[in-house]
């Protein structure tokens, strides 16, 4: 006889939110048997253990080779340096479903965070590709260039229009199978997710490369912005002038961040979350007035459908509905609000409303 430690996926109520929803408990239970029990256990890196009758979950690294151009259409105060880098991230789904002709989704951070905004391994609780890949959903998490585990090119030249270009080529990469790692599944269709500024970066990649199936936007827009960004973002511009290989943080300290991110938020988790905070691309801001001037009117030429989905109590993003308007091409737009939410919208008390309406999204539309 021997003794496993097993990780098992185990409802123990947890925290009921308003619309019914219980936050998931996880625990370690100790299983006794033959030797013949091993095969309970999963042998993949980052995976977790599935129950009875489910697919196993994987988690494997992958990357890319991009180049930093811009054909996005929304051009750059200066012309980027076109380099070639790597962009890092992984793959996260059923076992089952990792094999050539997936449907799956790209998802893409915003200024501040990195891939750990969507993939959060500290706590399970609030990793939304994991609990995305229970329900049946294949990812692809990236940390952007200059974030993470990606390389990091010169701050000044990744403007949004390089970043969106960077975008159209990792889905070239996953519809081609042609990116790398243990698992390289090719993509039949692909949704692009992005939140915050890669919410405008989305945009700019939809409209300017035609190249997805779906377009979500979380905590983001042009046309909704408040007059804190615009104060942010000139402050950071200030900042830019001495900043070594061209990065900044948006916020000047901690405590700005606090305010401008957290809300309705567990004390330890925000702490995380504000300890992790990131510098970002001086280029981005610097070329952001461009990318909000333009993009209402290249929203139109959006065709797929589109997801906005903002909380109401989001410091930066507000009026979502008039942003849900300039998406006049869309296939159909859907925009939903989560009450009592801020901008850090995956790691709010309200994380598995938002984790539900999008699975009900990616579900409606076949992802």
């Amino acid at each position: 006889m021997i003794t496993l430690v097993v990780l098992n996926r185990i409802e123990t109520g947890g925290q009921e939110l308003t619309n019914g929803t219980r936050v998931r408990r996880w625990r370690l239970t100790i299983a006794v048997g033959a030797v013949a029990a091993v095969v309970l256990g999963l042998v993949v890196t980052g995976a977790a253990a599935a129950e009875p009758g489910q697919d196993s979950i994987e988690s494997a690294q992958v990357w890319f080779d991009v180049v930093t151009s811009n054909h996005s259409g929304v051009p750059c105060a200066t012309a980027p340096t076109e380099r070639h880098v790597v962009v890092r991230g992984h793959l996260t789904g059923p076992s089952a479903k990792l094999h050539n002709g997936v449907d799956g989704t790209l998802y893409s951070h915003g200024d501040g965070y990195g891939e750990f905004f969507w993939r959060y391994t500290e706590d399970r609780r609030y990793n939304y590709v994991a609990d995305l890949a229970d329900r049946g959903h294949v990812s692809v998490t990236i940390d952007r260039l200059g974030y993470g585990d990606s390389d990091s090119p010169n701050g000044r030249d990744i403007c949004l229009g390089t970043e969106a270009d960077v975008l159209h080529q990792v889905v070239g990469q996953l519809r081609d199978g042609t990116y790398h790692g243990d698992r390289t599944p090719s993509f039949h269709r692909v949704a692009l997710v992005g939140h915050s500024v890669s919410g405008i970066i989305g945009d700019q990649e939809a409209a300017g490369f035609h190249d997805i199936d779906a377009l979500g936007v979380i905590s983001s827009g042009e046309v909704d912005v408040t007059p804190l960004l615009a104060e942010r973002t000139g402050e950071t511009q200030i900042r830019c002038l001495t900043a070594p290989n061209g990065y900044v943080a948006l916020e000047a300290n901690a405590e700005e961040f606090r305010s401008d991110h957290i809300y309705n938020m567990d004390p330890k988790i925000a702490d995380q979350i504000i300890k992790k905070r990131t510098s970002d691309a001086c280029a981005g801001t610097a070329n952001a007035g461009q990318a909000v001037a333009l993009d209402p009117v290249r929203n139109a030429a959006i065709t797929v459908p589109v997801l906005l989905l903002i909380g109401t109590n989001d410091a930066f993003f507000q009026h979502g509905r008039l942003q849900a308007a300039t998406y006049r091409g869309s296939g159909g737009v859907t925009f939903k609000e989560i009450p009592e939410t801020g901008h850090a919208i995956a790691f709010g008390r309200t994380a598995p409303r938002f984790r539900d309406e999008m699975h009900r999204w990616l579900q409606v539309n076949r992802f």
